[in-house]
C-alpha cells in the first residue's frame, strides 16, 4: 500500500508537470504541435546518432529483412565489441556480451527499460520475445550510459525502436529449417479515420539440438515452442502498445537439474511524444515456471569412477512472478542559448518465488530440499538533466542523474552518476570526441533474495559501480567510425560455490574489473551492386576476485574481425559474411574442454534472396563448414550448421 501510495504521488506530479509544459507550448503556437522524432538513444538533445559524442551504430528495419537472421542475437553479432557467443545453455537464451560485460548492458525497447527482475549470470532478458518483423530500427551506443538511463548501463544501451502502426507491412512469412525450426508470421497495418492500427501474430518451433559434449555424450536442447502477439495503436501524438506471449523450452540435463521452462509475459505501455515533451508510462508482467523431474543422475565413488545412475523421484515445479510498472517524464527546453533536456523516472519492481522441493533417492539414500517462498520490492525515482554549451569550436555536454533506490526489507542505495563529453565536428564531417562517465548497477532481487534448492541469498550484496572512457572519431560520410576504450568497476556480482557435494552457492561481490580495447567499422560501396562492410574489436576483459588475487581473463575473445560482402542487383540480394573469434579463456576455467577452451575459429554464413513484386524468397545458411566450439563454462557446444527456408508474401 506505502508503495502504491507513493506511486500515485508522483504519477499525479509527472502529470502536472506534463500538462504544464504542453499548456506552455499550445499557448505560445496557434498550431498545434506535430510529432517529433523518437529521442535518439545516447542522447537527450542530438538530433542524429551521429551528433553522439559515443561509439554509435544503426540496424534499419531494411538491414534486418535482407540479413536473413531468426533472433536479434543474430543481428546483434553484427557490431563491433558485441559478443552473442555466450547463451544459457539449457534454454538457449541469449547473452549478450559488450566490452567483456553482459549483465551490465541495459536493453531497452522504445526507451523502455527491458530487463527483467530475475536475472542472474545464467538467466537476463530473452531477447526471442522481441521479433525481428516487429523491429524499425536498433540503436547501439557503447559506453556508460547511466547519467541518461540509470542502473545497468555500464558498457552500453541497446535501443530497439518498433515499428509504428503505418509501418506495419500486411504479409504472411512461412518458414522451416534445420532442427525443425518453424516459424509463422502475419502482421497488418490499418490506417483508420481516427487512429492506426497495427497487429502481428508470431508462433516459432524447433526441435531437439545438441548442445553439450562430455565423455563422449550429448545432451540435448531444445523442443521450443512460442506464441506471441502485439497491437499498436497510434492517434497523433499518442501511441499505444501491448505485447503478449508464451514460450517453453525443454532439454536433457543428464543429472538433477531443471528440464522444463514455462513463460507468460505481458507488456503495456503509452506514449505521448511532441517536440518538447515526452511522458511514458509503462507495466511488465512476467510468470516463469521451472520443473525438474526424470533426470537420471551420474555420481561418482571416492575413486572418482562413475559408479551408478538413478533416477530423480519428484522434482516440483518452482514459480517466479515478477511485476514492473514505470513512468518518464522528459522535456527539452533551453536556458538563454544552452539547450536543456531534463526530467525525471520512476520504476517499482516486485519479485515473488515459490518452490515445492525435490526428492531424489539414490539407492538406500534419499536426499531432499524443502519448500521453499521469498519475496522482494524496491522502486527508484531518478531526476535527470542533459545540457551542451560551445567552447569555441568544441561543444561540451554534460548529463548527470541521481539514482535513489529504496528496498524493502533491504538496504536503500543512492548514486549521483555524471557523464562529461567533448566534441568537434571538422569541415570534412568527422566527429572527434572524448566522453568519461560514471556507471551504477543494482544487483536483482533475485540475487538479493533467492532462497532455494541450490541458491543461498545475499541481501548484503554492493551495487557496481565503476567509470568509463571513451576517445574516437567517426565519419559517417564515408561509413567509418574508430574508438579506443578504458573501464574500471568495483564490486562486480559474480556466483560463488559454497557446498561441492549439493552446487549451492550464492552471489558476491567481486573487488574489481578491468576492460579497455579498440573498435571500429568500415563500410565501402566497392560497385554499384556490391558492399563491403568490416568491423574489428581488440580488448583485454580482466578480473580479480580479491585485492590480493591476480587479474583473471575473462571468457571474452581478445580479438574479433567481422566481414560481411553484400550484392544487390535487381530482384536478387546475396551475402557472405565471416565471423573471427580469438582466443580466450572459458568463465571459471571449469570446461570440461580446457584443450580447446582457447581455441580461436571462425564462423561463415550466407543468403540468397529474390524478390518479386509481392513475394520474397530467401534461403540462409549458418557456419555452413560446420565449425564446433565451445562457448561457456561445461563445454557447451556452439550451433551446428544450420540452412533456412523463408517465403514472405505482401498483400
Amino acid at each position: 500500500m506505502r508503495l502504491i501510495l507513493r506511486f500515485s504521488k508522483l504519477a499525479a506530479f509527472l502529470g502536472v508537470l506534463f500538462l504544464l509544459s504542453v499548456t506552455g507550448e499550445v499557448l505560445a503556437q496557434e498550431e498545434p504541435i506535430t510529432v517529433a522524432p523518437e529521442l535518439v538513444t545516447g542522447s537527450r538533445l542530438a538530433e542524429s546518432l551521429d551528433e553522439v559524442p559515443q561509439a554509435t551504430y544503426v540496424i534499419t528495419a531494411e538491414e534486418i529483412e535482407r540479413s536473413g537472421a531468426r533472433t536479434l542475437s543474430e543481428m546483434l553479432d553484427k557490431i563491433p565489441g558485441i559478443s552473442t557467443l555466450r547463451k544459457n545453455s539449457w534454454t538457449q537464451e541469449d547473452r549478450i556480451k559488450m566490452r567483456g560485460l553482459d549483465l551490465e548492458v541495459l536493453v531497452l525497447v522504445d526507451g523502455v527499460p527491458f530487463m527483467p527482475v530475475n536475472y542472474d549470470n545464467m538467466f537476463t532478458a530473452d531477447l526471442r520475445s522481441i521479433p525481428l518483423e516487429s523491429i524499425e530500427r536498433i540503436e547501439v551506443v557503447k559506453g556508460a550510459g547511466s547519467a541518461l538511463y540509470g542502473s545497468m548501463a555500464a558498457a552500453g544501451v541497446i535501443n530497439i525502436i518498433t515499428k509504428t502502426p503505418d509501418k506495419y507491412k500486411t504479409s504472411i512469412i512461412a518458414e522451416g529449417g534445420s532442427n525443425d525450426w518453424r516459424r509463422y508470421s502475419a502482421s497488418a497495418g490499418i490506417k483508420g479515420d481516427i487512429f492506426d492500427v497495427g497487429i502481428r501474430y508470431n508462433h516459432r518451433e524447433e526441435g531437439e539440438v545438441p548442445i553439450r559434449y562430455k565423455d563422449d555424450e550429448v545432451f540435448k536442447a531444445l523442443d521450443y515452442d512460442e506464441d506471441s502477439a502485439s497491437i499498436a495503436l497510434s492517434w497523433g501524438n499518442w501511441r499505444f502498445g501491448a505485447d503478449f506471449g508464451s514460450y517453453d523450452s525443454k532439454w536433457d540435463a543428464g543429472y538433477p537439474m531443471i528440464d522444463k521452462q514455462e513463460d507468460d509475459y505481458k507488456r503495456f505501455y503509452l506514449k505521448y511524444a511532441d517536440v518538447k515533451n515526452e511522458v511514458i508510462a509503462y507495466a511488465h508482467f512476467l510468470d516463469k515456471e521451472y520443473v525438474q523431474g526424470g533426470a537420471e543422475v551420474s555420481y561418482y565413488d571416492s575413486t572418482s569412477e562413475k559408479v551408478k545412475k538413478e533416477k530423480v523421484k519428484r522434482f516440483l515445479p518452482y514459480d517466479y512472478n515478477e511485476d514492473i510498472w514505470g513512468l518518464e517524464f522528459t522535456q527539452k527546453s533551453s536556458i538563454g542559448e544552452v539547450p536543456l533536456a531534463w526530467g525525471v523516472a520512476y520504476r517499482f519492481e516486485k519479485l515473488s518465488a515459490n518452490g515445492d522441493g525435490l526428492i531424489v533417492d539414490y539407492g538406500k539414500e534419499t536426499y531432499s530440499i524443502d519448500k521453499f517462498s521469498y519475496k522482494g520490492e524496491r522502486y527508484n525515482i531518478a531526476p535527470f538533466t542533459q545540457f551542451s554549451f560551445a567552447l569555441g569550436d568544441v561543444l561540451m555536454d554534460i548529463g548527470l542523474r541521481y539514482e535513489n533506490w529504496d528496498v524493502d526489507d533491504g538496504k536503500d542505495e543512492s548514486e549521483f552518476t555524471p557523464k562529461i563529453s567533448f566534441y568537434r565536428q571538422d569541415d570534412s564531417g568527422k566527429l572527434w570526441y572524448l566522453t568519461a562517465g560514471k556507471f551504477f548497477a543494482m544487483p536483482s532481487l533475485y540475487q538479493l533474495y533467492a532462497k532455494e534448492a541450490m541458491v543461498e541469498p545475499n541481501p548484503n550484496l554492493l551495487p557496481e559501480k565503476g567509470y568509463t572512457y571513451d576517445l574516437g572519431v567517426k565519419d559517417p560520410n564515408n561509413r567509418w567510425n574508430v574508438s579506443l576504450f578504458y573501464m574500471t568497476l568495483d564490486n562486480k556480482l559474480t556466483w560463488e560455490t559454497i557446498d561441492d557435494n549439493t552446487y549451492k552457492g550464492r552471489y558476491i561481490n567481486l573487488a574489481e574489473f578491468r576492460s579497455w580495447g579498440i573498435e571500429g567499422q568500415f563500410e565501402k560501396a566497392l560497385t554499384s551492386s556490391l558492399s563491403w562492410i568490416n568491423g574489428m574489436t581488440w580488448q583485454k576483459a580482466e578480473e580479480k576476485q580479491t585485492s590480493s588475487d591476480p587479474w583473471r581473463k575473462g571468457g571474452t575473445p581478445q580479438l574479433e574481425l567481422y566481414s560481411e560482402l553484400n550484392y544487390d542487383n535487381g530482384p536478387w540480394f546475396g551475402s557472405l559474411s565471416a565471423h573471427y573469434y580469438g582466443q580466450r579463456e572459458i568463465d571459471n576455467l571449469q570446461s570440461y574442454h580446457n584443450d580447446r577452451a582457447d581455441d580461436d575459429f571462425v564462423i561463415v554464413d550466407a543468403l540468397l534472396s529474390y524478390n518479386m513484386k509481392n513475394d520474397r524468397i530467401t534461403l540462409a545458411a549458418y557456419n555452413i563448414f560446420d565449425k564446433e566450439y565451445i562457448i561457456d563454462t561445461f563445454g557447451f557446444i556452439g550451433p551446428e550448421r544450420r540452412v533456412y527456408l523463408t517465403l514472405e508474401h505482401l498483400f
